[in-house]
């Protein structure tokens, strides 16, 4: 009797054994009653191949198949020599040149795996390369450096000339714009100062520039909250602020901020958040303000014209402690008619780069000293720069970029000025035409280029970056190749 009952059961563990059998090494194919194989685990990459400058981050995308658990593992073969990369799988490329390779593993199976090849290449040094679009086309508009290394693209004007509200931000790090708070008020051609804070002070503008419809508001935008709130208003008595080619701002080392309005220079005060007018210009108002720079003395420069429409140019010395206007220089001739960049140099003057409104020739460019109190002209840029825009880069030298052809286009061309010889190089030609753009010098010496118009009238949403060559190399393209283009 015990035999047939443990006979029964060896049977029956049997019985029950064979479909566990079957279950650990795969599954029985109901129409064929044969075991089919394990689903087999696979990951690819996307994209397989790339190439990414050295510094700049790309991002990748892993597909798993043959389990319902698709997560991955990130990482870089090479290790930290071959860069790095997130669990999101944005990968930022080492500053050493070379092929890496990015790596995904899947959680459910660790010996399912995929690389992607990188391979990690130099920006030729002296040429433009084309970034990400704007979300939004536009010229006229403000391009501020943050603390953080991001720039706001703020305002501006779109389409027939319609004043934009809309703001964005530039990531060096992607090279990619997205979107932020829009200002509380649509205008261009406005001012825009960072604040010892971090926060950027929007003031003036534009809501029509040919019925001179002015803007007298101003509002301050947070970078912790990516939001714009109004502060305090301009007077009116003050006229309207209107920004062509440089700045017409600029902060003061106790942290407030002087803005140069046509009918009268005014100054905020962030910790009160108001305006207060200064004393009157030396020169009969409207000024039509174009540049404005702090001199390492504490004094601002001030140049542009008197008269509607300008009759007599206008350079005159804000001196903060009287809170009055003296006059200084004249400039030479009548640059005074040029619609100039102004940019401070380590030496502590300033070159001022322009043409008088659609003449089309090299622009004209002078140098101001402030301890002499004069303007004195050296050589003539290579290419014309009427609403140009201009950065100095690390090693002093300054980058002069686009401006207006007559006929309203803009032009290809940049130059690069050295001061200590005063003669300009040409800088190669941008990768889109433009006038009436910003640029912004970014923290790795490189200098980001935005919007402006290409072909007159509509502006474009195409931004660059120019990556600066030692001084002396000849550029990538000659202003032959520019011209014949």
């Amino acid at each position: 009797m015990k035999t047939k009952l443990r006979s029964k059961v060896m049977v029956f563990a049997l019985t029950l054994g064979v479909p566990f059998l079957m279950t650990a090494c795969g599954a029985i194919d109901p129409a064929t009653s044969t075991l089919k194989p394990p689903a087999s685990v696979s990951v690819t990459i996307v994209p397989s191949t790339a190439t990414a400058p050295e510094g700049k981050s790309l991002s990748f995308v892993a597909v798993v198949k043959g389990t319902s658990d698709t997560t991955v593992s990130w990482s870089v073969q090479e290790g930290t020599a071959g860069g790095s990369i997130t669990s999101a799988g944005v990968y930022t490329a080492p500053s050493t040149l070379g092929t890496y390779h990015v790596v995904a593993t899947s959680v459910a199976d660790e010996s399912a795996s995929a690389s992607a090849v990188v391979k990690i290449v130099g920006e030729a040094q002296g040429t433009f390369t084309a970034v990400g679009n704007m979300t939004t086309a536009r010229a006229n508009h403000t391009a501020t450096l943050l603390s953080n290394g991001k720039v706001l693209i703020a305002g501006g004007n779109g389409d027939n000339f319609q004043p934009l509200a809309s703001a964005e931000l530039y990531d060096p790090s992607t090279r990619t714009f997205a979107p932020t708070g829009g200002m509380t008020t649509p205008r261009y051609r406005q001012s825009a100062t960072r604040l010892t804070d971090g926060r950027v002070l929007i003031a003036g503008g534009t809501q029509d520039a040919n019925r001179d419809v002015p803007v007298f508001t101003a509002e301050l935008y947070n970078p912790s909250t990516g939001a714009f709130t109004p502060t305090g208003d301009l007077s009116s008595i003050g006229g309207s602020v209107s920004v062509l080619s440089a700045p017409v701002s600029a902060l003061f080392p106790d942290g407030r901020v002087f803005v140069a309005a046509s009918g009268n220079a005014e100054i905020y005060d962030p910790q009160g958040g108001t305006f207060t007018l200064t004393g009157p210009y030396a020169h009969p108002s409207p000024v039509l303000v174009i540049t404005v720079t702090l001199l390492p003395n504490g004094k601002v420069l001030v140049t542009g014209c008197t008269g509607k429409p300008c009759t007599a140019g206008v350079t005159e010395l804000f001196d903060p402690q009287s809170g009055t206007f003296g006059v200084t220089g004249p400039m030479p001739e009548e640059s005074w008619l040029d619609v100039n960049t102004a940019t401070l140099l380590p030496n502590g003057k300033v070159l001022l780069v322009g043409n008088e409104e659609n003449d089309g020739f090299p622009a004209d460019a002078e140098l101001y000293d402030p301890e002499a109190g004069t303007f004195t002209s050296i050589k003539n840029a290579i290419e014309p720069h009427e609403f140009a825009a201009a950065a100095r880069l690390t090693d002093g030298t300054v980058l002069i970029a686009g401006g207006q052809l007559p006929g309203g286009n803009g032009n290809f061309g940049a130059d690069r000025c050295a001061p200590a010889t005063g003669t300009f190089q040409y800088a190669g030609e941008m990768t889109v035409a433009r006038h009436s753009h910003r640029a912004t010098l970014l923290p790795d010496g490189t200098v980001l280029i935005t919007g402006g118009y290409s072909v007159w009238p509509n502006p474009t949403s195409t931004a660059e970056v120019y990556k600066p060559a030692p001084p002396g190399l000849p550029s990538a393209l000659t202003r032959d190749a520019n011209r014949a283009r």
